[in-house]
């Protein structure tokens, strides 16, 4: 994959734009800083080199639309390809040195770059790379280095560096002290209610043919749902750590996390294999292989409580897991068969179709607004408010088939189902700076947090549950609620 360049956007380095031309220049003097630490001579003048060459690295990456495109990223070249068709570097040092000298095969996300930056080793001054790789070196290890090198280590900053080294260790301790295996238990029970809660809908929907319908059943057969932790950890004993010895724990601690990555490439893909900590508060989807993962510490309370109530589990945590397996079934997830491999499975009506009924919402949502001068833009947000939708929809079946046909007790004198929307609201509940809703209206995919628990509204259960009538301010004529999954 591409990368080699210190600021976030290749987009930054040409841009003439006055803010950007000076966080070009504020990244200049922090490269001279770091190489006048190190004692190195002239080190603006090395600052303005590794600038001009990380700007001519920026100009071969590959744009975000085709870094985002599956098809066009998925470029499988053999060994030899790499002399043929990226001259100007010396690949057989490089990949001995990586130890990959006996790999055959590989996949080249973003060509463009490494044609363009081998093209740069053969066409860029020798000492130009000697400051990049001197600056970036320096850079890579600064949190290890003497206080000059960075900001002074706080407490924080260690619990970070040593989850970065020994993440799963920390989070077997974590699992131990706050994730019992009843909720794993319970959470994997919420999984099979909800996958059940999937396999009806797929079966009632109107806008996939039935080839197509057999398809997605198999890919929720074969989906792999991982909850809190995994099944077997990392074994760090070969890993030597050394008290008072920081750099050289962070050194050996690299070392033997590449030996493990590249001891994955002579066996078999391991679909339970954990990416997610234990400890953080994430929820990943991967299309290859076709698995989910919830890590432990987010199920917690408020968001899920083993021991609490059903209806508020289903409602927060519920739909939150409902809402990541739905995009194995979206426009992006039908790129990925069950087994995780590319192809297309949905026909081209099937696609038309489903766009026609996630056309509505993106109408719906573009209604949105904030403030008369800032509304939402449906299309950039529709893949993420569908999958809202479709996650508080199943979420709410899966909630039903957990109480077995039986009612649901009354709590604090509210029924089940009112539990259950409350904790769908509650958990987009957050504090935000006008600027950042602003830019997350502008830029993110994701809808704000109280636009998100709107997705209430296109759902007849939350009208009985709440008595809504016209005349509320969300009420949606039965004719005008979106209907996808």
């Amino acid at each position: 994959v591409q990368g080699g360049i210190g600021l976030p956007d290749p987009g930054a380095y040409p841009d003439p734009a006055p803010e950007q031309a000076e966080l070009r220049n504020t990244y200049r003097s922090h490269i001279g800083a770091v190489l006048k630490l190190a004692g190195f001579a002239d080190p603006d003048a090395r600052a303005a080199r590794v600038l001009a060459l990380e700007s001519a690295i920026a100009q071969a990456h590959a744009s975000r639309a085709d870094t985002d495109d599956v098809f066009k990223a998925n470029n499988h070249w053999r060994r030899a390809d790499f002399e043929a068709k990226a001259p100007g570097m010396n690949w057989a040092a490089y990949f001995t040195t990586a130890g990959l000298n006996q790999q055959a095969d590989f996949v080249v996300w973003q060509p463009s770059a490494v044609i363009g930056t081998a093209a740069l080793v053969a066409g860029q001054s020798m000492d130009s790379w000697k400051d990049y790789l001197a600056f970036h070196l320096i850079e890579h290890y600064a949190a290890v280095l003497p206080k000059a090198f960075g900001t002074e280590h706080n407490e924080q900053q260690a619990i970070a560096a040593t989850t970065a080294v020994l993440g799963q260790a920390i989070g077997k301790l974590y699992v131990e002290r706050y994730f019992p295996p009843q909720a794993k238990a319970a959470a994997a029970a919420m999984v099979e209610n909800i996958r059940s809660a999937f396999r009806a809908r797929i079966a009632k929907l109107d806008w996939m043919s039935p080839a197509t319908k057999e398809q997605t059943l198999a890919k929720l057969a074969a989906l792999k749902v991982g909850m809190g932790y995994p099944d077997s950890w990392i074994d760090y004993a070969p890993l030597s750590i050394v008290r008072g010895d920081v750099f050289g724990n962070l050194r050996r601690a690299e070392a033997f996390t590449y030996q493990l990555e590249l001891a994955k490439l002579y066996q078999p893909v391991d679909p339970n294999e954990w990416v997610v900590l234990p400890q953080t508060v994430s929820a990943f989807i991967f299309f290859s292989p076709n698995t989910l993962q919830f890590s432990a510490g987010l199920l917690q309370p408020p968001y899920f409580d083993f021991a609490g109530d059903a209806a508020s589990n289903y409602g927060s945590a519920g739909a939150g897991l409902a809402h990541e397996v739905s995009h194995s079934f979206d426009e992006l997830g039908n790129l990925y068969d069950a087994q995780g491999r590319i192809g297309h499975w949905w026909t081209a009506e099937d696609l038309a179709r489903y766009r026609a009924a996630a056309t509505l919402l993106a109408v719906q949502l573009d209604a949105e607004c904030l403030q008369a001068a800032l509304c939402v833009h449906g299309k950039q947000v529709l893949g993420e408010s569908v999958a809202d939708l479709a996650g508080l929809e199943i979420a709410h079946d899966a909630y039903l088939l957990s109480l077995n046909g039986r009612p649901d007790v009354v709590s604090n004198g509210m029924s089940g189902e009112q539990r259950f929307f409350l904790a769908f609201a509650q958990r987009w509940r957050r504090l935000q700076p006008d600027a950042m809703v602003r830019q997350q209206v502008m830029t993110d995919t994701h809808l704000p947090g109280e636009f998100r628990s709107d997705a209430v509204r296109n759902v007849d259960a939350w009208y009985q549950a709440y008595f809504v009538k016209p005349g509320d301010k969300l009420y949606l004529a039965p004719k005008d609620r979106v209907r996808v999954w």
